[in-house]
């Protein structure tokens, strides 16, 4: 009986996800990205896409940073587990948008009918020049955006409210998805931006919290998510003659 006792004692306390945790490592995000900015106009950075990548580098920094130090305290998995057949969802991320703008091109249009970019974050990321500069840019967009961003919103967040029924999850999620992507509009016509940026960015939440949900684990999630911001950073740093050159 002592030895079944002591078994008992010794089993770790179950300390699952909250969303209070989602709420410590956002804030974490934001104050590194502030630094990281300050830090920037400190040294007299005045490129916008030189601050706007140093800028994502701190916030980054900060969510993984407040993730790990919050994960040795929790014995829930966010079930970061990737497999080698997850590359096949990176062909879903890259469908995605072109189906979804292709909805939502008529509105764009309409709203934006000189063809400016309806986010400011997109405009300062198209005016980066150096070849370095456009490589780190891609390498954020592909590769630390999307496996941050699902830690973040279908690991923590996603796991602290998964006793919830499946719609709620999902449609939450994706809302708060959304949240953090408001920042990035175009100031002069926030209304316009947004209902032209936010729907999609609404939608790809669905299907990321979906997905994640029916396989239970983060792999496909970070492959679709890839996907996507791949083919926006293809078409944004290619020459604009290219893409308005007839096919051939």
């Amino acid at each position: 009986m002592e030895g079944d006792a002591q078994a008992v004692g010794s089993r770790p306390v179950d300390s699952p996800w909250s969303v209070v945790d989602f709420v410590l490592i956002w804030l974490g995000g934001l104050l590194a990205s502030s630094v990281f900015f300050a830090v920037g106009i400190a040294l007299g950075l005045e490129d916008r896409g030189t601050l706007l990548i140093l800028g994502l580098a701190g916030q980054y920094t900060g969510w993984l940073g407040s993730f790990w130090l919050l994960r040795r305290k929790r014995t829930q998995s966010v079930g970061f587990d990737v497999q080698p057949g997850d590359v096949l969802y990176l062909g879903i991320g890259l469908l995605l948008p072109i189906v979804i703008g292709v909805v939502i091109s008529p509105l764009a249009r309409l709203l934006f009918p000189d063809g400016g970019p309806p986010q400011e974050v997109t405009e300062a990321l198209a005016e980066i020049e150096t070849p370095i500069a456009k490589m780190l840019s891609v390498l954020a967009a592909v590769v630390l955006t999307p496996i941050t961003e699902e830690l973040l919103h279908r690991g923590v967040l996603l796991k602290s409210i998964a006793h919830r029924s499946r719609r709620f999850v999902m449609v939450v999620t994706a809302a708060v998805f959304v949240l953090i992507h408001v920042t990035g509009l175009d100031s002069e016509r926030p209304l316009a931006s947004a209902a032209v940026v936010l729907p999609p960015i609404f939608l790809l939440g669905l299907v990321l919290a979906w997905v994640t949900l029916r396989r239970e684990r983060l792999g496909p999630a970070i492959f679709i998510h890839s996907g996507w911001n791949l083919l926006a950073v293809l078409v944004l740093f290619l020459p604009q003659e290219l893409l308005e050159s007839p096919p051939i």
